[in-house]
């Protein structure tokens, strides 16, 4: 970790600067408040204990220093008994943005392979060979397995890698094939474009298992887009359609016997940066909904430029599964579509949360 090059204290702050050129001003209220002493914060619950708004609202500082390697900073407090250490770790971890868009590779068919996010997990570990599984879906967005046992116990397993198994209308850990289980295509063997998962829920999942059990047909390749890509090309050749896609929030619903699900979501989520967050597009589930003239005409349009480059091959690459193979992607980037197939084709998977995710990217980055 980078020591801390200065400080300066301020009359209601203090400056840090890092040898990277960052700089940060920690207010003395903020920092007291973080105070990780025993005395303001439980370590073993992890919980705040300090009574913040006891707490007077600039709190007087008898001195400030760097330690001896620079690595914390420490705080006497003039009105109290104590010294806050705040180490650069925690310091530098609390300014960064908390997204990890610097670490993602966009792409279209011309800048990725299938090669290029494939694991073989026939010769790896299976906890580093889930590591790697992370590291391809926060870089790509889509990690392709092959060399997996071809069971629902091995699919149960390779979900709980990556975290808690989301319970849906479809169960936890599910299965398909064409037998039209549910009103819904995946359960036929016709083709479905791209699309997104869950837009008929408040909050869609965050990764996708496809674990292929069993195949004896012909067709019924996977495909895959990078959302995150093709909204950047929007935002570049048509920013005013860009701002529709960021601005309309498009309903979606999903219907069978005794469920009816409904949700809105604009096309593309960003972060408070402006970075990408969220993507969200499904044609076939979407309700409808009414926007006056103007307003229609330019959804129309911007949803239809979107439509149009996720199915474009450019923006594509295409995975035959077959026994044995699985795939994981991110539900909030990637879409995923599926050509149409004859013979059988069994299936299973599951969702993740997209904060247990987070959590372990979180725990990569501490490891």
């Amino acid at each position: 970790m980078l020591a801390i090059s200065s400080i300066k204290l301020n009359t209601e702050s203090i400056d840090v600067e890092w040898p990277n050129n960052t700089k940060a001003n920690f207010r003395l209220f903020w920092l007291r408040d973080h105070c990780r002493e025993p005395e303001s914060f439980n370590h073993s619950t992890h919980q705040r204990e300090v009574d913040t708004f006891s707490l007077p609202k600039v709190p007087q500082v008898k001195s400030v220093e760097l330690s001896e390697n620079k690595q914390s900073l420490i705080v006497s407090w003039k009105e109290e008994d104590l010294r806050s250490t705040y180490t650069s770790q925690y310091l530098y971890s609390v300014i960064a943005t908390g997204n990890s868009s610097d670490k993602q590779t966009q792409w279209d068919a011309g800048s990725i392979s299938v090669t290029d996010c494939m694991i073989d997990f026939s010769d790896q570990d299976f906890d580093h060979a889930g590591s790697l599984v992370t590291k391809n879906l926060n870089k790509y967005g889509i990690s392709i397995l092959e060399g997996v046992e071809p069971t629902m116990d091995y699919t149960a397993k390779l979900a709980r890698q990556q975290g808690y198994i989301r319970e849906t209308i479809f169960g936890g850990l599910w299965d398909f094939s064409n037998n039209m289980a549910h009103g819904d295509t995946a359960y036929t063997n016709i083709g479905i474009g791209p699309h997104t998962d869950g837009t008929y829920s408040l909050d869609p999942p965050g990764l996708q298992l496809l674990h292929c059990i069993e195949f004896d047909g012909e067709g019924g390749e996977n495909i895959f887009v990078d959302g995150f890509k093709v909204a950047e090309i929007i935002r570049d050749r048509d920013p005013a359609a860009f701002t529709t896609l960021t601005r309309v929030k498009v309903p979606g619903t999903y219907i069978e016997e005794g469920v009816y699900l409904r949700a809105e979501h604009p096309v593309i989520t960003l972060n408070e940066d402006g970075t990408l967050k969220q993507i969200c597009f499904n044609n076939f589930d979407r309700a409808p909904f009414l926007l006056s003239s103007h307003e229609e005409t330019a959804f129309y349009h911007a949803y239809g430029l979107f439509h149009r480059l996720i199915n474009d091959p450019a923006m594509q690459i295409t995975l035959q599964m077959r026994t044995g193979n699985a795939v994981w992607f991110h539900n909030w980037r990637i879409l995923h579509a599926r050509n149409a197939y004859t013979g059988f084709r069994h299936l299973a998977g599951a969702y993740i949360n997209q904060e247990d995710f987070q959590s372990q990217l979180v725990l990569q980055e501490l490891l």
